[in-house]
């Protein structure tokens, strides 16, 4: 029997009972609380099976409303839609939408550093964070997904009016914490992409280093007479004969040299690169390896730092060193001892691929640079040694 509102005004639930159902007909039912409350439920059958549907509270949907909302959901029924699972997925896709409005480029940033860590180096991840230090005060608290590209620029510009070189990491920060957000859902577009131009052109960095033969005679003789430590001495021949990132020189550890296979094996996790590389050790260096054994094989670095052998070498000693012998920075770096043997090994007519492998630099082709780290170490044993002769030559 159909119900009216009067019906509905006063049913009660019957004694003892939680609930009292009451029906209008064709599937519509009011369940009556033992609390008073009143509420419309919609019986239906999908694929054989009874279930059923909200479709509100009485009085805020009166019989009339209830009738209606029923017909609108079995027509959508009949027309092969689900009325529930609509909803379910409209309720989903609200909750994701609010998600995304909530989540701050802090956040992303943070996930997205957190990602670096285990692929970058400490150096590396350790110039993030400085930078992410000029860009979380202005964007850390914004949406992700509303972040616009003047807003970015006003910064990015802000930081250039200081120390222009940091405006462009700043920038190529913000485009991969971005990316990092599209791909999570959580963006749909990479502002950054619309500044070129907007800022000034960028200046090319280039290291300062002494790349003629008679400059690096002369850089050789102050090197001979250098009053410094032993560790500090040792060190700067060491960046000499074997070319590498000052990084990778200063925290290079015992561990790490094989003095029978005259190799020194930097992990991976070391690398700028995060790949492992080899460095074939010539007689001069295994010369200053085992001189400085004696010193510092107590710690774990071969270059320890003065204050504590628990720690490797300042950052700054190499720097400090060269500035003691005399050089400025626009003359001479630590960096810049890469500079120097590239510049003239390629002069001396060695194969660049030799060369770019021993640097460290990333070969393009994964299958050819595995085939050369296992085929040419023989090839560049041989240039390491030559590299050596030639600058004992120089310095004789």
């Amino acid at each position: 029997m159909a119900l009216s509102e009067t019906a509905i005004r006063k049913a009660k639930p019957e004694e003892g009972k939680k609930e009292t159902t009451l029906s209008d007909g064709d599937g519509l039912l009011l369940v009556v609380r033992d609390t008073g409350a009143k509420k419309w439920v919609l019986r239906y059958w999908l694929d054989g099976k009874e279930k059923r549907a909200g479709l509100g509270k009485y009085p805020i949907v009166s019989l009339a409303d209830a009738r209606e909302l029923k017909n609108q959901f079995k027509r959508e029924l009949a027309l092969g839609g689900n009325p529930q699972e609509r909803k379910k997925a409209e309720k989903e896709a609200a909750a994701k939408e609010a998600e995304i409005k909530s989540t701050t480029f802090a956040k992303m940033a943070d996930e997205w550093y957190k990602q670096q860590e285990k692929i970058r180096s400490e150096s590396h991840c350790k110039g993030i964070r400085h930078k992410l230090k000029n860009i979380l005060p202005k964007l850390g608290s914004r949406p992700i997904s509303e972040i616009k590209t003047q807003e970015v620029l006003s910064l990015l510009l802000d930081i250039e009016s200081r120390t222009p070189e940091s405006a462009y990491k700043a920038k190529l920060i913000i485009g991969q914490v971005l990316r990092y957000a599209i791909a999570r859902g959580d963006a749909e577009y990479d502002v950054t992409s619309n500044l070129k131009g907007a800022m000034s052109p960028r200046k090319q960095k280039h290291y300062a280093a002494i790349t003629t033969p008679k400059d690096i005679a002369d850089l050789l003789v102050r090197m001979e007479s250098y009053r410094g430590s032993v560790v500090v001495r040792s060190a700067l021949w060491f960046s000499l004969y074997t070319f590498q990132r000052p990084g990778e020189i200063r925290g290079a550890t015992w561990n790490e040299v094989d003095f029978e296979s005259t190799l020194w094996r930097i992990p991976a996790e070391r690398m700028k690169n995060r790949r492992p590389h080899v460095v074939p050790l010539s007689r001069q260096v295994l010369e200053i390896l085992e001189q400085l054994h004696n010193l510092t094989g107590d710690s774990p670095f071969v270059f320890p730092a003065v204050s504590s052998k628990r720690n490797p070498m300042s950052e700054n000693t190499v720097r400090v060193a060269l500035r003691s012998m005399g050089y400025t920075n626009e003359q001479m770096t630590a960096h810049g001892f890469r500079t120097t043997a590239s510049t003239n090994l390629n002069e001396q007519g060695w194969n660049s691929d030799l060369i770019e492998m021993s640097l460290a630099h990333v070969e393009g082709n994964s299958v050819r640079a595995a085939y050369n780290r296992a085929e040419r170490l023989a090839e560049r044993r041989d240039m390491m040694q030559a590299w050596a002769d030639w600058l004992d030559g120089l310095k004789k």
